[in-house]
């Protein structure tokens, strides 16, 4: 069995790892964007995840998943990457996100599944973030659970997220 714990904390753009920072410019310029999102971020929240298996001989074995969500006046950028800040190497198998704010939904499930289940509720565990949307350069929706953990950082990014979203919508 393995034991997961997450810790968050607000983060600004100068602490991001210089590689994650580059990977996101790049990875924006890849997907059409015009311009580097970093320079309007104004929250920013890092997720480290922390999964300990115990395994029958040996030593524990721990891996780090971090999870970096930055918020825009018109995007939520969602970084996904494997390692701690002192890896000397960047993650190969990093990935990163950009979502436009006014496609975001915050439902577990896309609300056109919800209708046709009867507007059923779906159970959201503690410390994860529903999202739906289509990300910038794809052409299919999609939902994830995001991990985002708990506390007043948290709290504090959800609330930031939410009322840029409705700024978004109300302006659209």
């Amino acid at each position: 069995m393995a034991e997961r714990s997450t810790t968050s904390r607000a983060v600004t753009v100068r602490q991001l790892p210089p590689a994650t920072a580059a990977f996101i410019s790049e990875q924006g310029a890849v997907r059409g964007l015009f311009r580097d999102p970093l320079p309007e971020v104004t929250h920013a929240l890092r997720t480290d995840e922390v999964t300990t298996r115990k395994r029958l001989f040996g030593g524990a074995r721990t891996s780090v998943r971090t999870v970096e969500m930055l918020l825009t006046p018109d995007l939520l950028i969602v970084s996904y990457r494997d390692g701690s800040d002192g890896d000397a190497r960047p993650d190969p198998a990093a990935q990163v996100s950009f979502h436009r704010l006014g496609q975001l939904e915050f439902a577990p499930l896309p609300s056109e599944l919800l209708e046709r289940a009867g507007h059923a509720r779906v159970a959201v565990p503690d410390g994860l973030m529903p999202l739906t949307s289509t990300p910038v350069g794809s052409t299919h929706r999609g939902s994830r659970m995001v991990p985002i953990g708990t506390g007043p950082d948290v709290a504090r990014f959800r609330q930031a997220l939410r009322d840029a979203v409705e700024r978004t919508r109300r302006s659209a």
